[in-house]
């Protein structure tokens, strides 16, 4: 049986959705709080980043993959109209604390919920004209296959968004990094989340993911056009764009 990466550890491919889903069942409710405590508020900043490399249109069609909590999505429905908005996770848990964010902030008409995989979401072909990812592409169990996925779902000159952690090239700042996330973030998740263990998991999987010239690689082999990435300042974040042309 193939076998692929779970942090750092290699368990069986079919495995692998399962074991990420009970992480995030998990953390689900302290994951926005984690958030702000691992990152020192910082994701907010990158995620106002994503917002402007998405460069978002009123009345788009967007499906927001490993939706979580909804954040991205809440961004986006604030920012512009009439939005459609398909917000995606295969983890209940999540996706309910989604739907219970946009309901609570008067968000209802256009948006729709999907408890499923990208791997094997069930999705209208030539429908969306842009598709997110934050933070949760490192999670997948099959990278090519919910690539293809999200690219039978654009519509011609459709764009996908990902945004990532990456472990920085420069040796001082990789140092700080691997010391970070490997010793200080699973303390944090003992200490706010009582979770020390999926909070290692989180880090282990930072590290053992794709390099961005890999998954550019990737976006290019399914089909995408146009592919670029670029370092958020720090070097601990990068966003991948990509066209269907």
């Amino acid at each position: 049986m193939d076998k692929v990466n779970f942090g750092s550890k290699k368990v069986n491919k079919d495995d692998k959705p399962e074991l990420v889903s009970k992480i995030f069942s998990s953390v689900s409710n302290k994951y926005d709080l984690m958030n702000d405590a691992m990152s020192f508020g910082l994701h907010r900043i990158w995620k106002e980043k994503m917002y402007v490399v998405c460069k978002l249109h009123d009345d788009e069609k967007i499906l927001d993959i490993a939706t979580g909590t909804g954040d991205i999505a809440l961004k986006f429905l604030k920012k512009k109209n009439n939005l459609a908005i398909t917000c995606l996770d295969e983890n209940s848990e999540m996706l309910q604390l989604c739907k219970d964010r946009l309901l609570d902030n008067g968000y209802i008409k256009g948006v729709k919920f999907n408890r499923s995989s990208m791997e094997t979401a069930k999705v209208s072909k030539n429908y969306f004209s842009l598709a997110t990812i934050a933070f949760g592409f490192r999670n997948f169990t099959d990278h090519k296959k919910a690539l293809k996925n999200i690219y039978k779902s654009l519509v011609p000159g459709g764009r996908l968004v990902i945004m990532e952690f990456t472990t920085p090239k420069n040796m001082v700042l990789k140092r700080i990094f691997e010391n970070y996330t490997h010793k200080v973030i699973p303390r944090i998740g003992e200490k706010l989340a009582n979770d020390h263990e999926s909070y290692k998991y989180l880090a282990e999987s930072i590290a053992s993911f794709f390099t961005p010239s890999e998954v550019s690689d990737m976006l290019i082999d399914v089909g995408f056009e146009n592919v670029r990435y670029e370092y958020i300042p720090g070097n601990m974040v990068t966003i991948h764009i990509g066209y269907k042309c």
